[in-house]
């Protein structure tokens, strides 16, 4: 499935490869035979957690300095030259790939301060320039819990004073976490519930995954943008926390006791942002809860 077809059987000139690994993995990324894009997609080891027309992403274990260590492997492909074109302004040719920003964008998390799995190897194929195929390999965290199954089921699960207490916690450590974020100048413009990973259940980080999109803004266009990322974590919301909830999260993002006149107009905004895209996502955390 992971084999483009519009690849030939040998490699002609105009078929280029670049990788790039961190140093302190290269030996476990050869020692599991990951150092390549042959070797990436010569096989089928780990367990697949995705899987579809253009893209696979599969879990596996590896061994570093004698300790085992789980990896996300991302495979992109283009099964025919029309998906080729239909990016071509979007990586494929023109601009930076898929895998290279994510990559990018996970170390500069990182450097900020801000959770978010370690970036192990991204590799890219083009032909003639094209990008054929590419990948990326980044570090598991322990026991990861998206954020839409954490809302949607298990908060659910606990007891009526436990529930109390950890929507409260929840609350106000989302709302430093994405204040802290755009803070720093960072949008992700995927902030949705999915992207957001607990490590076993804990409240103490919040680790951004997917994060191809983002990039960092100066302080004048985070103040228009940062509205993206907020609508994208306030769209399923409705459905799973009271209003007073909603608005405790956005007065501790905002550092206010009391709602100001450009607080109303900002939350103005994001619920029209928000608007057409809560159908999908309340979709979205109820077939997460559903199927774990």
């Amino acid at each position: 499935m992971s084999r483009s077809p519009i690849l030939p059987r040998s490699r002609p000139r105009g078929y280029r490869e670049k990788i790039e690994c961190q140093p302190d993995w290269q030996a476990a990324l050869k020692a599991a035979q990951l150092c390549g894009i042959a070797e990436v997609y010569g096989g089928d080891a780990g367990q697949a957690i995705t899987q579809n027309r253009t893209s696979e992403v599969r879990k596996l274990e590896v061994r570093r300095d004698g300790f085992p260590t789980t990896l996300y492997v991302k495979k992109y492909w283009a099964p025919t030259w029309g998906h080729v074109w239909r990016g071509v302004f979007r990586g494929t040719f023109f601009g930076t790939s898929k895998v290279r920003r994510e990559y990018d964008n996970l170390q500069r998390l990182r450097s900020l301060g801000l959770d978010a799995p370690e970036p192990v190897a991204c590799g890219e194929e083009r032909c003639f320039g094209f990008l054929v195929r590419s990948y990326l390999i980044s570090a598991g965290i322990p026991d990861p819990m998206p954020l839409d199954w954490y809302i949607g089921r298990f908060l659910k699960e606990m007891s009526r004073p436990d529930q109390s207490r950890v929507r409260h916690e929840l609350i106000e450590r989302l709302a430093r976490h994405t204040r802290s974020m755009h803070g720093h100048g960072f949008v992700h413009y995927d902030y949705f519930w999915r992207n957001i990973l607990l490590s076993g259940g804990k409240l103490d980080h919040f680790y951004l995954i997917d994060a191809h999109k983002g990039c960092l803004r100066s302080s004048r266009r985070i103040e228009t943008l940062r509205i993206v990322d907020l609508a994208a974590l306030d769209a399923p919301a409705p459905a799973f926390l009271r209003r007073s909830e909603r608005l405790r999260f956005f007065l501790c993002y905002r550092d206010h006791r009391r709602l100001t006149r450009q607080d109303r107009r900002l939350i103005r905004r994001i619920l029209d942002y928000a608007r057409p895209l809560r159908g999908r996502q309340l979709e979205r955390v109820r077939q997460a809860a559903e199927s774990t």
